[in-house]
């Protein structure tokens, strides 16, 4: 586990103290809460620098891998996808690809995990799911769509798979996407609408191709609209279901 400061041709010393420190949490079997080694004890335990270690630290400590406790020392943190939204205002000003590929990661894994998460909704769950798109007619035939219908309706979709991680894709995924329509002002996509329900009348018919069809569709024109927006910051309307 030691590392030498001397060594050449490798990531500078702060990487190679990150990667270490993440690796004694996994060879340790060490989770959320746990402590860790002190600052100093890392230092001896990596042959580095306290610079190199506490560089270290403060990425993870971003990552939320690393939790400091100030006065009380360190410990393992709970992974969260937090700082990767913070940053993405910045990011998506100055460079647009990566909406688009965050985009599409999200349309992948919903299409993926279509079909399986409707082997787990129940009939009262798909009548939710219709109250839901319901709702979101109404407010669309009045010019509006609040942004939380369609936050709700995506994660009650994928609730009966009870997967944390994914809520929290989830939920980033759809954070990016609100603060994209800051950027990117469009008028309100009606169809959106009648796409949610599509969703729900594929999984009520067991057509499998009809499902991951429906979210693909669905996916479609929000990747249009990425694609055909400027970078440049802009006013935008309040709601647009995604």
């Amino acid at each position: 586990m030691t590392r030498t400061e001397g060594d050449e041709g490798r990531l500078p010393l702060s990487h190679q103290a990150q990667q270490a420190i993440r690796q004694h949490i996994v060879d340790n079997g060490l989770h959320p809460g746990d402590p860790l080694p002190s600052e100093g004890e890392f230092c001896q335990l990596l042959g580095m620098s306290k610079s190199s270690v506490r560089e270290g630290i403060r990425r993870l400590e971003m990552l939320g891998i690393v939790d400091v406790r100030r006065g009380r020392g360190l410990y393992v943190g709970a992974f969260s996808l937090r700082p990767v939204v913070d940053a993405l205002p910045y990011q998506l000003t100055v460079n647009d690809t990566s909406l688009r590929e965050i985009l599409q990661v999200r349309a992948a894994i919903e299409e993926a995990l279509i079909v399986q998460a409707s082997k787990e909704l129940s009939e009262a769950q798909l009548d939710a799911l219709d109250e839901l798109v319901a709702q979101m007619r109404e407010k669309s035939m009045a010019g509006e769509v609040p942004r939380g219908f369609d936050h709700t309706f995506h994660l009650a979709l994928f609730e009966p798979l009870r997967n944390q991680m994914l809520n929290q894709l989830i939920e980033t995924f759809w954070e990016v996407h609100a603060r994209f329509a800051a950027i990117a002002p469009a008028p309100i996509n009606h169809h959106a609408v009648e796409d949610h329900q599509e969703i729900i009348d594929a999984i009520r018919s067991g057509d499998a191709q009809r499902m991951t069809r429906a979210v693909a569709v669905h996916f479609a024109p929000i990747q249009s609209n990425v694609e055909a927006a400027p970078t440049s910051p802009a006013s935008a309307p309040e709601g647009r279901p995604a």
